[in-house]
C-alpha cells in the first residue's frame, strides 16, 4: 500500500494534471503527469470499467501494491484505468507499470 503522504491528490491537483500532462499509454492503463515538488499519486476507476464497487476497489488496491514498490519521486500522477484491466493478472500490471517507470525515469530524469 502506498503511503498516505503519497496519496490524495486534490480535485486542483486532477485537473492540472488531466488538463496539461504528459500521456502515456498501456494496454491495461493509461499514465498522466506532471512534475512536481513532492510526490503524489491518483487513480481513475470510473464506473464504465465495473459498476461493482467490490471491483473497482479491488483494481485501486492492485495498483497501489506494485505502484508502492517502485515510486517514481517528485512527480503528480494519474492513473487512467482501462476496461481490460479487470481480466489481467498482478503479474500483468507489474510489466505494464515497469514499462512505464522505465519511460518516465528515462525521460526527466526523476530521482527513482
Amino acid at each position: 500500500m502506498l503511503k498516505k503522504i503519497n496519496r490524495g491528490l486534490t480535485k486542483k491537483d486532477f485537473a492540472s494534471i488531466l488538463g496539461g500532462g504528459k500521456t502515456i499509454q498501456t494496454p491495461l492503463f493509461g499514465v498522466r503527469y506532471i512534475k512536481s515538488e513532492e510526490t503524489k499519486y491518483g487513480w481513475i476507476v470510473s464506473k464504465k470499467i465495473s459498476k461493482k464497487a467490490v471491483d473497482r476497489n479491488k483494481i485501486k488496491r492492485r495498483l497501489a501494491e506494485v505502484i508502492a514498490k517502485k515510486i517514481l519521486q517528485n512527480v503528480h500522477l494519474v492513473v487512467l484505468v482501462k476496461k481490460s484491466i479487470l481480466a489481467a493478472k498482478i503479474i500483468e500490471i507489474k510489466q505494464c507499470w515497469n514499462g512505464i517507470y522505465e519511460k518516465v525515469s528515462s525521460k526527466n530524469n526523476f530521482l527513482v
